[in-house]
């Protein structure tokens, strides 16, 4: 694939661009697009440059090519093209949108734009799409003539080039009548002529670049007599060849069978594998340099917290964990702050797993062997929380606020009864009759052994250093042979020099044991999504 030339890489301004490349050796190919995607699919295929296509803007908006858009219509859409990519964009300018007067408007306006070079026909305005059978109706020369002298007088820098577009031959006035045209715009101060034809065969354009005498270049666009390449237009004597509406009728084509199959098969199921991904679609559109940018500008999003959502100490079987309960577990998460969300399960993946959410299945109940699997190098905080557990999102946002290197999440209300499995720690605050007081920070003293300030939740946030000390907790469990539960790991790292914050709260979470629980919990939220 041929590389495209980009101002990038050349440090050239688009015009300039479209010079250097008029002056190498080799014939140039630009092809026809109607919208900025377009360009950066025709960039991407290597074309040398853009052409925005009267035909395809006119088609494009479903009216003809007849002069219907205004400049200001067709100059929206070529700027847009040139913004978009880092080749050069040659706007199709019609017969220039009027007299010698508009022509000026017309080049100070896309010059502004950054367009490397404008292509204006010697038809009188309105002008008739060279294709069109019936009228197609000469500007006089010296009219012509005008307006390129015009066209070269407005521009302010000296790199936009002005292209010639000669329609005689189109007309049916003959190749004397081409020739002269050509000689005559060429001696008015056009940059390069292009020489149009629509007759099946190249031989009417092959005679004009023989009998083509002057050092001006020669543009050609074979739509018609399409059985030619353009090397050998080029060793004719043609410097640029434009493909100027194949996007279009490729389109067109590639949609309607698509369209077409779906409504036959009453599904997409059988164009999926022909037709572009979405991931396709969001490099086309600059997602991968958007995201660079909101990294560097906008609060990073990778640098927000993420959760995953992990094997609980309970596993009871035949429990089916609800896909609705995990729904509501992830829109508690993200109300609470937290976009990025993982599953790791057990055993087999959740049976629907909730929007933009991965799934990692088979990890197993062992915490000592899933947490060394959980992905590292992530600059913000990282939460882990069991899907035994639900929590709403007042305590996720109260944890997840919290900066420290380890920070757990536990209840110090003072229920009756705590269910046998649930693991006490004890606390750094104080308390009396029920009431306890942090003095500011609340920090756990010890995990188990009778420890009974209160119960961890199984909720706990980590920071990237705190997240380091966990795996290699897990991973020295590992090399002993010893299995693990987040909270034995979590006694691990204090018991190894870490401090561990706690969040203390007394509501907004309840364990998933049982079928009871999961409609517990789905009746609840439910109750307070019909609220909100």
């Amino acid at each position: 694939m041929k590389a495209a030339v980009t101002r990038a890489s050349e440090g050239l301004t688009d015009g300039a661009s479209l010079r250097d490349l008029f002056e190498r050796p080799g014939v140039v190919r630009i092809a026809g697009a109607h919208n900025p995607l377009g360009a950066r699919l025709a960039e991407r295929a290597g074309f040398d440059g853009v052409w925005s296509s009267g035909l395809e803007v006119s088609a494009s908006q479903g009216v003809p090519d007849t002069d219907i858009l205004t400049m200001s219509e067709l100059l929206a859409v070529a700027g847009s093209m040139a913004a978009a990519v880092d080749v050069p964009v040659v706007a199709d300018c019609d017969a220039g949108y009027g007299n010698a007067h508009n022509v000026m408007n017309m080049i100070r306006r896309y010059e502004a734009a950054g367009i490397s070079a404008v292509s204006i026909e010697d038809k009188r305005f309105p002008k008739v799409n060279s294709f069109i059978p019936g009228r197609q109706e000469l500007a006089p020369i010296g009219e012509f003539c005008g307006k390129l002298a015009a066209a070269k007088a407005a521009q302010r820098g000296t790199e936009l080039m002005v292209i010639a577009r000669i329609e005689a031959l189109i007309a049916g006035w003959g190749m004397d009548e081409a020739l002269t045209r050509g000689e005559a715009y060429a001696e008015a101060g056009a940059d390069a002529v292009l020489i149009h034809a629509k007759g099946s065969s190249p031989d009417p354009v092959l005679e004009f670049l023989g009998r083509w005498r002057l050092p001006v270049p020669v543009v050609v666009v074979p739509t018609t007599y399409h059985t030619i390449t353009a090397a050998e237009l080029g060793e004719a004597g043609a410097k640029m060849v434009i493909y100027a509406n194949h996007g279009l009728r490729a389109g067109i084509t590639a949609v309607s069978q698509a369209f077409e199959a779906i409504l036959r098969d009453g599904r997409t199921t059988g164009i999926e594998e022909h037709i572009a991904p979405l991931a396709t679609v969001f490099d086309l559109q600059g997602v991968p340099a958007q995201k660079r940018d909101e990294g560097l500008y906008i609060t990073p999003y990778d640098s927000a917290p993420r959760a995953f959502v992990v094997p609980g100490a309970q596993q009871p079987s035949g429990l089916d964990r609800a896909a609705d309960v995990l729904d509501c577990q992830t829109a508690e998460l993200r109300r609470s702050g937290v976009e990025q969300v993982a599953v790791h399960a057990a055993g087999e993946p959740p049976a629907r797993a909730p929007q933009d959410v991965s799934v990692v299945a088979g990890v197993g109940t062992d915490a000592a062997a899933w947490v060394p699997t959980l992905p590292g190098s992530h600059p913000g905080s990282t939460l882990v929380l069991p899907d035994d557990v639900f929590f709403e999102a007042g305590p996720l946002r109260q944890l997840a606020a919290n900066a420290s290197d380890v920070t757990v999440l536990v209840d110090v209300s003072a229920r009756a009864a705590r269910r046998p499995d649930a693991v006490g720690v004890a606390l750094s605050s104080s308390a009396r009759d029920g009431r306890r007081l942090t003095a500011g920070s609340s920090l756990v003293t010890a995990f188990g052994g009778g420890a009974a300030d209160a119960e961890f939740t199984g909720a706990a946030l980590f920071s990237a250093r705190g997240l380091a000390a966990l795996v290699s907790a897990a991973e020295k469990r590992r090399a002993e042979g010893s299995a693990a539960t987040v909270a034995e790991l979590l006694s691990d790292v204090l018991l190894g020099g870490l401090q561990v914050r706690a969040v203390e709260v007394a509501s907004g979470w309840t364990e998933l044991r049982t079928a009871d629980d999961l409609r517990f919990v789905g009746d609840v939220m439910a109750a307070s999504g019909a609220e909100r």
